[in-house]
């Protein structure tokens, strides 16, 4: 019987003991899917995945000129940056000189920051609760595990968890994750310091992208807590004199100006991923199937641009600028055929600290001085140009004046008044008008105006109004046109409206509305007065006289994406003129060149003589003062313009014929000297650097002659001039 109940307490216990362990082990079991599906926060820190993912980059496409020249291309670069836990600290300032060399930052820049970050990292660490002792055994252990916390508080992440590195020589790891590698990570925005119950920073940018010969200097660094990492970087082959058009990426490789913010869909790579499984020390093991996804990369771009063409347009218009002391100027080379923009220059002098203009108060507080007497005759040299501080920072930031910028064109749109009124009939070629001797006064109602032309002739045949620039008589043929059908003819060839380039920022100019149009506003922009335009604008309409055969008359859109031969045909035409209205007035303006033509006898043309027949209009016209700063107004006697200051210009395209290019010249201020000179109008300041650049452009190009090679000592230059 005594064995018997034995046997029964046995099995009984055998039974307790085995629900109790089965009880245990489910238990132990449904925590453990606990923390793999849905671990607590305070646990979530100490959770490593064994699945790592790291990034492949996407390169962001090329930017090529038409002959394939890079203008912008992106490569992988290298920056160094610290651990400020894995310092050596009885090292610090040794390895801050060190640092400081490699990167070319002043040791004070790079100190500042590392100091930094170890002193907040020193004040975090003081705030973190300690820890408490565990009781140690089965028990407790088991308890921790089933409840799901210890016996004496919650649990800290361990001083360091965060974004452990390797130590010793500096080694090459993964970029930063966004927004992490500014130079203010881990410290607080704008340099001020981030909380104190912040994590501990780890991560502590230094310097800039190194070159080459640095990044392998970096690599044989013996440091504890430098490390490298990869960054994409841009670079800009074509150099400042296309930096306006290309423009400039961002941090996060995303355009911010120019092409690269326009064709930033186009442009931007996208990043893969490779995601592998990787051992207890984040070792790689390896990678699964279907866990590598490519990256794409951007595709790539050719400009219209030629970096050639560019270089002459930037060189000759430097000269220019000197020559005629300006304040600055714009240069457009445009293909006329394809609409394609082949240069495109920007340039901004430096002139000193020249005076504002004297506005006045407009609500003058009471008992205040009367401000001086404006005098519009006494010729003072204001500055004329807003000011560009972007510009200084970088080329690319800087605004781009060809399409942002609007001015008065003054007589360079005279032809195309000229040829409106020719082609409605009311106006012969042949047929003369009473220019007045040069001096004509204008009445309506109450209000006259006067106005003067340079060439004071008491009568001229219409062509003659065009070629000697009559404001006169370009009023009068004005006239008999309807309100209407001047500005609808105007508005015709693209005035008034953006053209659509490709760059952003661009302005659609200033015309006068309808319900303001009167007979004064139809006489201001029959001489180019009372309309505001930009040089690509010009270009544009110029197009209509520059293209031949059936394409005259009509005006392309512009192009800064390199297109095919026959872009001309896959334009919608918009067709503004009649070919022989548009081949007539081309004809015309070439006698408006060979003017211009004999002023640049003693700017050293070729020896040979030029090669090429041009055809060209110039412009010049006072530069309006715009509207006043908050507050202010003009004062008394004040035109409404920088008296005596003036935007000069002139449009020029070659060969006569069959035109293959055509260029917009923009004086802006010429000096004083010029002035006195008389040599300030566009046909002394722009037309010779646009005639400079058509030479050299269609050599380039190869395009051939079609003026009669001169005799080397320039018998046929001097018999030109004297035409």
């Amino acid at each position: 019987m005594r064995a018997a109940g034995t046997d029964a307490r046995v099995d009984r216990l055998a039974t307790i003991v085995a629900v109790v362990l089965c009880t245990m082990f489910l238990a132990v079991l449904a925590r453990i899917v606990k923390l793999q599906v849905d671990p607590e926060p305070r646990l979530a820190a100490y959770a490593k995945d064994r699945v790592a993912v790291r990034e492949v980059q996407g390169y962001r496409g090329e930017l090529l000129d038409r002959r394939g020249r890079l203008l912008s291309t992106s490569r992988i670069g290298y920056r160094l940056f610290v651990d400020p836990e894995e310092l050596d600290r009885e090292k610090l300032d040794a390895t801050i000189v060190r640092l400081a060399s490699i990167t070319g930052e002043p040791a004070e820049t790079v100190g500042e920051r590392i100091v930094r970050a170890v002193s907040l990292n020193d004040e975090r660490r003081a705030l973190i609760p300690k820890k408490v002792h565990q009781p140690r055994g089965v028990l407790p252990l088991l308890r921790s595990v089933l409840v799901g916390h210890g016996s004496g508080g919650e649990a800290e992440p361990r001083e360091g968890d965060a974004a452990p590195m390797s130590g010793g020589p500096a080694v090459e790891e993964p970029a930063a994750p966004s927004g992490a590698a500014g130079p203010d990570d881990g410290l607080g925005g704008e340099g001020e310091p981030a909380s104190p119950s912040a994590s501990l920073i780890r991560y502590v940018a230094v310097g800039g992208v190194l070159d080459d010969d640095r990044a392998t200097e970096a690599r044989n660094l013996t440091m504890r807590g430098v490390h490298l990492e990869r960054r994409l970087v841009r670079e800009y082959p074509g150099g400042d004199p296309v930096a306006s058009i290309v423009g400039k990426v961002g941090f996060e490789n995303t355009g911010l100006m120019g092409v690269e913010k326009t064709l930033e869909a186009k442009l931007h790579g996208t990043n893969g991923q490779a995601r592998y499984v990787r051992d207890a020390t984040g070792n790689p093991l390896w990678i699964e199937h279907g866990q590598w996804t490519p990256a794409s990369h951007g595709a790539s771009q050719r400009l219209s641009i030629d970096l050639e063409l560019q270089s002459i347009a930037q060189e000759e218009l430097q000269r220019g600028l000197e020559h005629a002391d300006a304040a600055g100027g714009l240069l457009l080379l445009v293909d006329p055929e394809s609409g394609e923009i082949l240069a495109m220059v920007d340039i901004l002098r430096d002139l000193g600290a020249l005076p504002e203009f004297p506005w006045i108060d407009a609500k003058p507080e009471p008992g205040a001085p009367k401000p001086p007497a404006y005098d519009p005759f006494a010729r003072h040299r204001y500055r004329t140009l807003l000011p560009d501080p972007s510009r200084e920072i970088h080329p690319a930031l800087g605004r781009n004046r060809c399409v942002e910028d609007i001015y008065e064109p003054g007589s360079i749109f005279k032809p195309l008044v000229w040829s409106l009124v020719t082609e409605s009939g009311l106006a012969k070629i042949d047929e003369v008008f009473d220019t007045e001797g040069g001096t004509w006064i204008i009445r309506h109602g109450r209000s006259a105006r006067t106005i003067k032309d340079v060439t004071k002739r008491p009568q001229m045949t219409w062509s003659e109004v065009l070629i000697n620039s009559s404001n006169i008589g370009m009023i009068k043929g004005a006239s008999r046109l309807s309100f209407d059908e001047l500005r609808t003819g105007v508005l015709g060839f693209g005035i008034g409206s953006r053209t659509g380039i490709g760059l952003p920022g661009e302005s659609a100019g200033m015309i006068t509305p309808p319900e303001k149009w009167s007979h004064w506003t139809q006489e201001s922009v029959a001489h180019g007065n009372e309309v505001s335009v930009t040089v690509v604008q010009m270009a544009r309409a110029y197009c209509a006289f520059a293209r031949s055969g059936d394409l005259a008359g009509t005006i392309p859109t512009l192009h800064l994406m390199a297109t095919g031969p026959d872009a001309s045909e896959r334009d919608g035409l918009i067709r503004v003129l009649p070919p022989d209205i548009a081949t007539l007035t081309r004809h015309t303006i070439r006698h408006v060149a060979e003017a211009a033509e004999r002023n640049m006898l003693a700017l050293n043309p070729p020896e040979s003589g030029w090669r090429y027949q041009m055809f060209g209009k110039s412009g010049t016209a006072e530069i309006p003062l715009g509207a006043p700063p908050e507050g202010k107004r003009r004062p008394p006697g004040s035109s409404g313009y920088f008296d005596g200051q003036y935007n000069s210009s002139f449009i020029a395209g070659a060969p006569l014929e069959k035109p293959r290019l055509l260029v917009v010249v923009v004086i802006n201020d010429p000096g004083p000297e010029a002035i006195a000179a008389r040599h300030h109008y566009g046909s002394w300041v722009a037309a010779p650097i646009a005639r400079r650049v058509l030479e050299r452009s269609l050599t380039y190009l190869g395009v051939d002659p079609d003026v009669p090679a001169a005799p080397a000592d320039g018998a046929t230059v001097q018999a030109a001039a004297t035409r």
